[in-house]
Formats: structure tokens, sequence, C-alpha cells
């Protein structure tokens, strides 16, 4: 016997947990998305490799800068 039947409230409780599961995989699949998409990780490489960049160039400046005062 089906106890949804049984309880009269079973059934906005059993929608909830339906809809929470389905939107719950949609936002799983878009994160498996975003993670494996080629152009965002390259995107990011390249952001990283320009930040990285950046900083050696601060760092190396501020080495020059600084070795005349020591």
């Amino acid at each position: 016997m089906n106890t949804a039947l049984l309880s009269p409230n079973t059934g906005l409780l059993a929608e909830w947990a339906v809809r929470s599961g389905l939107s719950l995989a949609s936002w799983g699949l878009q994160r498996a998305t975003r993670r494996n998409d080629r152009d965002r990780l390259l995107r990011r490489i390249e952001a990283r490799a320009a930040a990285e960049a950046a900083l050696a160039e601060r760092d190396a400046s501020f080495r020059s800068s600084t070795y005349g005062l020591l």
C-alpha cells in the first residue's frame, strides 16, 4: 500500500523533494559544464600567467629601487 495516499501532507513534501532534487541536478550539470569549458579554462590560465608576470615585474622593480638604500 502506498503511504502517500494515507497522509494528506505527504504530497507536498514529495513535490518539494522532487523539485529540490531536480534543481540540484540542474545545478550540478551546469557546474560540470563550467568546469569542463575549454575556453574558460584557457582564459583562466592566461589570466593567471599575466598576474604572475605582473607580480614578478613589480618585485623586480621593488628590488631595484631598494637596492641602493641598503
